[in-house]
């Protein structure tokens, strides 16, 4: 490995030097692996919300439809019972 060297991380808010939060040193190749870990986990997170939001809107559209297709066979009823008597 090639990036072995340590480094220290340090995490804060810029205007509040007050609140800063330091790591001790760790390789950087640890860094960069936990970078890209966290990375896929927080799409992968995203994601999977992604997925259930479509599958929800997925399940109203189909309930809709169901219901359209029943309204359309009630008023398709009424039309051909209404039909035969206005000969």
């Amino acid at each position: 490995m090639q990036n072995k060297d340590e480094v220290i991380l340090r995490f804060g808010l810029y205007p509040l030097h007050n609140y800063l939060w330091e790591v001790p040193k760790i390789p950087l190749f640890l860094v960069i692996l936990c970078s890209i870990f966290l990375g896929v986990l927080i799409g992968g997170l995203g994601d999977l919300y992604r997925h259930f939001q479509l599958k929800k809107t997925l399940r109203q559209n189909q309930r809709m439809i169901e219901r359209l297709e029943k309204e359309i066979q009630s008023l398709s009823g009424l039309r051909y019972e209404k039909s035969p008597s206005l000969k």
